[in-house]
């Protein structure tokens, strides 16, 4: 009772999920707290002895970063000379300011990862979102593991326990500056999830389960006949009750029973949503606040929150339901009860690691309008956020990821970049949320705004799969033509190459796949061949892929067999279609993305650089994202390690 043990839980797909029970939480919580309070002058003491060791003399006492996900250098130039962006503009002339080269592949978990360990990618060992299961022929979660095992209890009694495992490899740097006694604050920064203990607070970020184990599925509630049919939620029927109430199911964890919400049409036409002993007010046609669902796991609540909108029908269009931060069931923060704490100071949050609804306005459940007032309610979540880390840390380090500029990016690329534009817009308010950060730093601190990579158009997809299959380096079985789910359907006999995730294919090698026939030996020459026709891949006139590497070349350590072997970087506009991604064939190498996700990064990394932004000035001209970890640790005292791949600034 005195030293409670951490009990983390994960919610994953198809396993069933293991749950922190409320009281364990607040008892947890509570003792933590007691006992940081009473051990509080030991802790000063022993972290200013941690400080009296740094082997280099401190730069400064604070480091802030602030994260603007996909920022692009290319619309940063383009507004300073429309005269826009005066906060970015002033910071880059008081300081420094770059193009930053990004990872390959420019992807958000590849590059935040290597920000965090300032390595490349063969030595973190993540290479995309997903990365292959050489043995299954599956496509599985890049960085988080789950693991589900049976155990007993003290009365003998089986039941089990679902665990997750973090697997981003090397170490955070911030994780390297507690050693000496530099407390770090770090927001959502992607893959941080489950969280690390580190000394400081951490809350997690991309990859963050909804409360059914999914990276977020949505429920659309219609009356009994509608069309329910969609990727990336959930249909139910509602069903109209007495005196004007109607009643939908919401479909919760594996092994609760949904939860019914009521909805009452007011006289004025808007709803009241209720569930449970909580209800609240929806404007139609507008989305909601939060309301809390509780569902039940034997005699433990499990609660979710989610957001509502209600059109004509009525039809109710329900959020993905996120984890209560005030009452998690699964670890969203180190220590544990930092969510909590977070949820009491700025209110309820959205907590799922892709928290914007992109699926739902891509199927029509949300319009435009709806889907950024929920990008904008997210981002004003997470300033509050910033603004309470900044307000209450003194000195250490001060990380927070905004990615409402990346969700608006991929949505809104198409709509285009001139004044009163959406993509505009969001560029004005990255640039105010700047001028505040600067504002809020003290005498002898660092600034330092940066992008893990840029964006570019995405207007046709390149079915890497079906052109395996046309240049015969993958094999059909007989009679079948397209494939929807999982190679289902490949002759693995006669299957030299395969495509899978955003950015890679790999070859079927013998003895590390399940079915591989490629030995080591024809390997490279396979490789070459491949690399060589995929360059003569044309669209018209156009070309499709810009460049071919491969793994061996451009990665360095201990991971690089999670990677794909042959890594294209596709041109501006193209970029892995979506089926391939999860090992589907589809009828054309090429067709046109009529998706509203029209702008993207998965491309040739030169073409999607990210910025930096500094404080100070530095001399390097080709900064690199692995850069900024030695970066920091320098400037804060620490010697950076010899294994990191970046240079300090």
């Amino acid at each position: 009772m005195i030293l409670p043990a951490l009990a983390h839980g994960y919610i994953g797909p198809g396993a069933g999920f293991g749950i922190l029970t409320s009281f364990m939480v607040f008892l947890n919580a509570i003792a933590v707290s007691l006992l940081s309070f009473l051990f509080w002058p030991i802790m000063v003491l022993i972290r200013s002895v941690k400080k009296s060791k740094r082997p280099l003399k401190p730069r400064c006492d604070k480091v802030v970063i602030l994260g603007l996900d996909g920022l692009s250098p290319h619309l940063v130039e383009k507004y300073w000379a429309n005269g826009d962006l005066p906060n970015l503009k002033k910071l880059a002339e008081s300081g420094s300011y770059h193009q930053m080269r990004t990872t390959t592949p420019g992807v958000s978990p590849v590059a935040w990862s290597s920000f965090q360990t300032g390595v490349n990618p063969g030595k973190h060992g993540i290479f995309d979102f997903l990365t292959a299961d050489r043995k299954r022929y599956l496509a599985v979660l890049s960085s988080v593991k789950t693991k589900t095992s049976t155990v007993k209890n003290f009365l003998g009694i089986k039941k089990e326990e679902v665990s997750s495992t973090l697997l981003r490899m090397s170490k955070p740097f911030w994780n390297l500056l507690g050693r000496y006694g530099v407390r770090s604050t770090v927001l959502r920064v992607p893959i941080t999830y489950p969280p690390e203990p580190l000394d400081g607070r951490l809350l997690s970020g991309m990859c963050v389960p909804d409360l059914r184990g999914s990276q977020g599925s949505y429920t659309v509630m219609a009356p009994e006949g509608s069309d329910t049919h969609f990727t990336g939620g959930i249909g139910c029927d509602l069903r109209q009750k007495e005196k004007g109430w109607w009643a939908g199911s919401v479909p919760g964890p594996e092994g609760c029973e949904p939860v019914d919400v009521l909805l009452k049409q007011r006289k004025s036409g808007n709803w009241e949503v209720h569930s449970g002993n909580e209800k609240i007010n929806v404007e139609t046609g507008k989305l909601s606040g939060w309301l809390t669902i509780c569902y039940r796991a034997g005699r433990t609540k499990v609660k979710g929150i989610a957001r509502f909108r209600i059109t004509e029908g009525p039809v109710v269009y329900c959020t993905a339901l996120h984890v209560d931060p005030s009452s998690p069931v699964v670890p969203l923060s180190h220590p544990v009860h930092y969510s909590r704490y977070l949820a009491g100071a700025v209110g309820q949050f959205a907590t799922l690691g892709l928290a914007e609804d992109t699926w739902a306005l891509s199927n029509g459940h949300l319009d435009e309008t709806c889907f950024l007032d929920m990008a904008w309610a997210y981002y004003a979540e997470r300033r509050r956020m910033f603004t309470n880390a900044l307000t209450n840390g003194k000195d250490g380090l001060t990380v927070c990821v905004f990615d409402t500029s990346d969700r608006i990016q991929h949505m809104f690329w198409g709509n285009g970049f001139e004044p009163g534009s959406v993509i505009h817009t969001m560029y004005l308010e990255m640039d105010k949320l700047v001028g505040e950060t600067v504002e809020r730093m003290k005498k002898n601190q660092r600034l330092i705004v940066m992008s893990d990579h840029g964006f570019t158009s995405f207007h046709t997809c390149v079915d890497f799969n079906r052109w395996l299959v046309n240049n015969g380096y993958m094999v059909l079985e007989k009679d079948v033509e397209t494939i929807n789910a999982s190679y289902h359907g490949v002759d693995w006999s006669q299957t030299k190459a395969y495509a899978m995730g955003l950015s890679g294919i790999n070859l079927n090698i013998k003895g590390r796949e399940g079915k591989g026939i490629v030995t080591d030996d024809e390997a490279d020459s396979l490789m070459k061949e491949i690399r060589e026709k995929l360059l003569q891949l044309k669209n018209g006139d156009n070309r499709v892929i810009r460049s071919v590497k491969f793994a061996r070349d451009i990665y360095s350590g201990g991971y690089i067999d999670r990677s794909p072997d042959i890594i294209p970087g596709t041109d501006i506009g193209y970029r892995a279609d979506w089926g391939c991604v999860t090992g589907c064939v589809g009828r054309e190498t090429l067709y046109p993305n009529d998706r509203h996700w029209n702008g993207d990064h998965c491309h040739d990394s030169d073409l999607v650089k990210g910025v930096l932004f500094t404080s100070w000035k530095h001399k390097s001209d080709s900064p690199s994202i692995v850069d900024v970890a030695p970066t920091v640790l320098s400037m804060l005292g620490v010697k950076p390690p010899g294994y990191m791949d970046g240079r300090t600034l």
